[in-house]
């Protein structure tokens, strides 16, 4: 996939949650989520909808297969780990692709807070035949 293709801007989804493409290169993925008051898990919240964690996994597994395949996956199977509350502020995914087979590519995720603390891990299947 030429880096022109491998963009966030592409998508209305990713247009409207704000999502910064920081790095992708051959099944590795690095992208920034900005804070929204629309993301907090109630009103008056300072925390992160789980939600919102586990559609960020899915997308940065995605960029991390598609990277290494050269083409879009559909996802299939999704596992998100809640390890602590994402307060307040950008969110780091970082997403590597563990293995991309014929039919199947699977790809770990972690996202991290501002300070660096793992919120949440994540396990990504996809549908990588044709």
């Amino acid at each position: 996939m030429s880096p022109l293709d491998l963009t966030v801007d592409h998508s209305p989804f990713h247009r409207l949650i704000g999502l910064v493409l920081l790095r992708a290169k051959d099944g590795e993925v690095e992208m920034r989520l900005p804070w929204q008051e629309a993301f907090g898990r109630s009103d008056r919240s300072d925390w992160y909808h789980g939600g919102i964690l586990s559609a960020l996994v899915d997308i940065a597994g995605d960029y991390a297969v598609a990277s290494r395949l050269g083409r879009w996956v559909a996802t299939i199977d999704l596992r998100v780990d809640y390890l602590r509350p994402a307060l307040k502020g950008d969110l780091v995914a970082r997403a590597r692709a563990i293995k991309v087979g014929r039919t199947v590519g699977v790809a770990d995720v972690e996202l991290m807070d501002e300070k660096g603390a793992v919120v949440a891990i994540g396990r990504c299947a996809y549908s990588t035949s044709a």
